[in-house]
């Protein structure tokens, strides 16, 4: 898969288009789909990585590459976290540890280290 294949992967997912991701990363119109050919800038191609929620590497690559060991998913789902209000991030985060509770008593998951710890 191509730079610009997975962007418009990225974007059909955020149901963006292309002129309307150019639009918001304020670049020109019909840039994304030359950047197979001419390797886009660093500062471009970060804001259409934070647009579709992506990092730079994945755009390059394709590879679901490791920062400080957070993958590309898990900036998806902090990304998700991170638009919700401060009391519903609270509820959440006491939503998912009482979901991996419940898994970890049905024997479905092994109980978290740290959860074991808060007993």
């Amino acid at each position: 898969m191509t730079l610009t294949e997975r962007i418009k992967d990225l974007a059909s997912t955020n149901d963006l288009t292309f002129a309307e991701l150019e639009r918001m990363a304020g670049i020109g119109r019909g840039t994304i789909r030359k950047w197979d050919v001419n390797i886009p800038s660093a500062d471009k191609l970060l804001r259409v990585a934070n647009l579709l929620h992506s990092s730079m590497d994945y755009l390059m690559t394709g590879e679901e590459s490791l920062v400080s060991g957070i993958s590309h998913e898990d900036i998806e789902l902090l990304n998700l976290m991170n638009q919700l209000p401060h009391d519903a991030k609270i509820e959440f985060r006491g939503e998912i540890k009482g979901y991996l509770k419940g898994l970890a008593a049905s024997g479905s998951l092994e109980e978290p280290a740290e959860m074991k710890q808060a007993k």
